[in-house]
């Protein structure tokens, strides 16, 4: 049996076509952490992706991140020392993944690494901590991109190494036909802002909402819960301009044809940097830099720094949407839809009677220096 975790809307998403495959291949439990809660953020995505009911969901909810992490470490290692997987998965780098990380490796469990190898050379950033450090405890590292594996062996770090492509683009290829048609044909820019580095920043903060009102076209602006949050402590949200349209959060479906459908997306969120990479619409992202840097290297993206939105967002944008319409960059970067399955090979454990291969491979051990194969 293997353990599969979660916790957060984007690791939802990616369970939507890894579960399937894994269980194909052996049995396996799920555990959500519970760190996503809410309706939109959570439940909303378990129904559009027809995501079943986790088997343990612990109720994290929100909380400081120490506290957090320590949350999830001893309430998954209670469930994993009850269960006592084969191997357990882990999917990017939230404070879910270190937490369901620390616990595998605390109950001496092979740990299994899906979306490693990025870095964005952010020493200070809370995902940049979380991803090199599920890194150095990995036994089996699944890199979506060339770059991401030549990167984890430069580190040579213990864990073998397989390239096996983003699984966010499976579950954008399975599902982009079921993405409501397009509401409005009027030019309009997508905005989202989510990241604790800025939300938690009152001058960045203000600095991004100001740079709003500057683009020229309107902007249709989802509120993540921690942004509402910040945008209130900060004084902020009578300051949103009357050009921005603001909302709740949207549903996977929505939010892909929101992508889709919008001259530009102007974000801080991984996961709308590579979706609009793929659906060729232009992108600029609100930091100053990226783990997904073959977005920056074919154009498809651009840096802004929030505290620099305020005098440089428009202009980039601008220029970004100059490029609306030129599906010139590869969409190759990151696989070509089939990571799903590709991380279900890589896992070298006898896989359950009646599936459609036995694996020969030895079952996971203290791994072997790193390769990719």
């Amino acid at each position: 049996m293997l353990a599969l975790c979660f916790g957060t809307r984007p690791q939802v998403i990616k369970t939507a076509v890894l579960l399937p495959v894994l269980r194909s291949h052996w049995p396996v439990m799920t555990i959500d952490t519970g760190q996503h809660y809410d309706f939109e953020l959570n439940r909303l995505l378990y129904d559009q992706l027809r995501v079943p009911p986790a088997d343990h969901f612990l109720e994290v909810g929100s909380a400081q991140p120490a506290e957090q992490v320590a949350a999830v470490l001893t309430r998954t290692a209670a469930v994993l020392r009850r269960h006592r997987p084969a191997a357990v998965v882990v999917i990017g780098d939230t404070n879910s993944t270190l937490g369901c990380a620390l616990a595998a490796k605390k109950e001496n469990l092979p740990l299994v690494h899906v979306e490693a190898g990025l870095r964005s050379n952010e020493p200070n950033l809370p995902e940049e901590i979380n991803r090199r450090v599920v890194d150095a405890m990995a036994d089996l590292l699944c890199a979506p991109s060339a770059a991401s594996a030549a990167r984890l062996e430069s580190e040579r770090l213990s864990g073998s190494v397989v390239i096996t492509g983003d699984v966010a683009y499976d579950v954008l290829r399975r599902n982009l036909e079921l993405a409501p048609a397009p509401r409005t044909a009027s030019p309009f820019a997508l905005a989202t802002i989510h990241r604790a580095a800025l939300t938690g920043d009152p001058e960045a903060l203000r600095s991004v909402i100001e740079a709003l009102e500057r683009i020229e076209m309107p902007v249709l602006f989802p509120i993540h819960p921690r942004t509402q949050l910040a945008l209130r402590q900060f004084g902020l949200l009578e300051r949103i301009p009357a050009s921005v349209s603001t909302s709740a959060p949207l549903g996977y479906l929505d939010a892909i044809a929101a992508v889709r459908d919008a001259n530009v997306v102007v974000t801080d969120s991984g996961g709308l940097q590579r979706e609009a990479y793929w659906l060729g619409t232009p992108c600029v992202t609100l930091r100053e830099e990226t783990e997904w840097g073959e977005t920056v290297d074919c154009g498809a993206n651009t840096l802004v720094p929030p505290l620099e939105a305020r005098e440089r967002l428009a202009e980039a944008v601008a220029q970004q949407c100059r490029r609306r319409g030129n599906h010139a960059w590869s969409k190759e970067a990151y696989g070509d839809g089939n990571a799903a399955q590709k991380v279900a090979d890589a896992i070298p454990l006898p896989r359950s009677a009646g599936t459609a291969q036995t694996s020969t491979r030895a079952p996971i051990a203290p791994a072997p220096p790193s390769h990719i194969p």
